[in-house]
């Protein structure tokens, strides 16, 4: 080495000038050696491309045939079983799905060539059905269907008003104590087609409603005299029970022309057309009156248990009252309503979570349309067969409403 040059900063055996690593910042350093690190570990993993999911030797399902659907024309929406026939289908129910335009029904039963489904609840008209099958490429041809609501709002309930009694004439108009922002606007008339008028104005609410053969319209309102309205007049005071402690909340009309009328009280009443009254025994809170078939029959809250009861009724005199249906043993709800069907049928309306029952002749009971009312069914009245008027009272969780029900079934006269 020379002494009078300047030696190299750095040196290695190989005589050539290496990185003067003092000279690179330590952060940097980090970072190259962090590159390095990640290049050579994805190098070392790429072996090569993932296999495919592809099979080029499956052979997809033949694609799904309808061929019909029954009923013919159309069914009720959420509550009938339609008929699927066609080809290529699953016999596992599961695997077959089926669409109503874009909402899917519910497969009950399956086989190659025919499906069971439950309509969704979703009326309308020109719907197109298809049917899908896992492991088929495509879905079937569509084919146009009707699906008819089974339970729709009536009368363009707004969010301010609450009905509560009703009451039906014979030519199918329907008859509506109203609340409005909390107070009674009095009884408007809705024709079939759902628009209104005013029938009589009222600053009261009436508990129930009967319309008579007199064209007249007899209300209560839970004090022992009943009244009645001709359209745009001032309510008649009709009938009055003697005891000043009866209040009267339940009205209905038996073929003679007899009133008949309950409430929270030690008796049912009945009133002839010479306004006479005569008291029979049964202490009960009754909330609806029906008669049927020289029957009359009662919804009613006894014993801390709610059922139906009837009496025979000759001459206008009541016999013995005997327990036809026993709501709450049966379902642990409180019976509010009744509307009899011309074959017998008798509709309950009660607070439970499947509020409205159905109860035949024979004793056998049974949710009617179920999952497709709300609680409460606070008050029945038919109008046009086979279209039955319902008021959804208010509850905690519910608001107030309005409905129409195709029953398919005939009103009882």
């Amino acid at each position: 080495m020379n002494p009078g040059s300047a030696a190299p900063r750095h040196s290695d055996f190989s005589g050539r000038r290496p990185v003067c690593i003092p000279c690179i910042p330590a952060g940097r350093l980090y970072a190259w050696i962090a590159v390095l690190f990640f290049g050579a570990a994805i190098a070392g993993c790429d072996s090569g491309p993932a296999p495919s999911l592809y099979d080029p030797d499956r052979a997809s399902a033949p694609d799904p045939l309808v061929t019909s659907i029954s009923p013919e024309g159309f069914a009720l929406a959420g509550v009938d079983i339609v008929t699927i026939d066609g080809s290529n289908f699953s016999a596992q129910a599961s695997d077959n799905l089926v669409y109503f335009n874009e909402v899917r029904g519910e497969v009950l039963e399956a086989s190659a060539t025919r499906l069971q489904v439950k309509a969704p609840a979703t009326p309308g008209a020109d719907i197109e059905v298809r049917v899908s099958v896992l492991g088929a490429e495509n879905y079937s041809n569509g084919i146009a269907y009707r699906l008819e609501a089974a339970v729709e709002p009536f009368g363009d309930i707004a969010g301010f008003e609450e009905p509560f009694s009703i009451a039906s004439d014979p030519a199918g108009n329907l008859y509506v104590s109203m609340n409005s922002d909390n107070r009674s606007v009095g009884v408007l008339r809705m024709a079939p087609d759902g628009a209104r008028s005013p029938f009589v104005e009222s600053t009261f609410i009436w508990t129930d409603m009967a319309y008579g053969t007199d064209d007249m319209l007899y209300t209560v309102r839970s004090v022992r005299a009943v009244f009645r309205f001709a359209e745009g007049g001032r309510q008649e005071v009709w009938g009055v029970i003697p005891d000043n402690s009866v209040r009267l909340s339940a009205i209905t009309f038996d073929p003679e022309n007899n009133l008949w009328a309950g409430g929270n009280n030690a008796n049912i009443y009945r009133i002839a057309p010479d306004k006479s009254v005569e008291a029979f025994p049964f202490e009960a809170n009754v909330r609806s009156l029906r008669f049927f078939e020289g029957y009359l029959y009662a919804a009613a809250t006894r014993d801390n248990a709610s059922g139906i009861w009837r009496w025979p009724v000759t001459g206008g005199r009541a016999g013995e009252a005997e327990l036809y249906f026993d709501v709450t043993g049966e379902t642990g709800a409180e019976a509010l309503a009744l509307a009899f069907a011309a074959n017998g049928d008798l509709f309950v309306g009660t607070n439970g979570a499947d509020p409205v029952l159905l109860v035949e002749p024979n004793g056998q009971a049974d949710v009617f349309y179920p999952g497709l009312f709300m609680p409460a069914a606070t008050a029945f009245a038919w109008g046009a067969s086979p279209n039955l008027y319902m008021v959804q009272g208010r509850t905690d969780t519910t608001p107030p409403g309005l409905f129409r029900i195709n029953t398919r079934r005939e009103a009882a006269q």
